[in-house]
């Protein structure tokens, strides 16, 4: 079953990096659980289809950005964390923050993120 780690470094590149849609599904579906929550600071989607409405939107704000990791995984018990950057590749960020994942059954049932100041 995969933990908090693995979790995290899939949703990144698998869903958060991924301009494929469909692939984008397949993953959001072996990485998160069906009535996944995920919160930001300007909305909350439900369920795995709102999850990928949302991702989609995402992308289309930023088109050629891409997430990578900040600094290590942190983790207790079923959470895990991370910052990440987002920015052009190879130039400096244009926005950071922290992902806080809580797991239930090898799958992401909760997803925070925490925008940078």
């Amino acid at each position: 079953m995969a933990g908090a780690e693995e979790l995290l470094e899939r949703m990144l590149q698998e869903v958060f990096n991924e301009p494929d849609p469909q692939r984008r599904a397949a993953a959001i579906a072996d990485v998160f659980t069906d009535d996944v929550v995920f919160t930001d600071d300007g909305r909350t989607a439900r369920g795995r289809e709102d999850l990928a409405a949302t991702v989609t939107g995402l992308l289309a704000q930023g088109p050629g950005l891409v997430f990578t990791p900040a600094g290590p995984f942190r983790g207790v018990g079923d959470l895990g964390m991370r910052p990440w950057r987002l920015g052009p590749p190879g130039a400096e960020p244009v926005l950071g923050g922290l992902d806080v994942a809580q797991v239930a059954d090898g799958r992401i049932a909760r997803l925070w993120t925490v925008l940078d100041a």
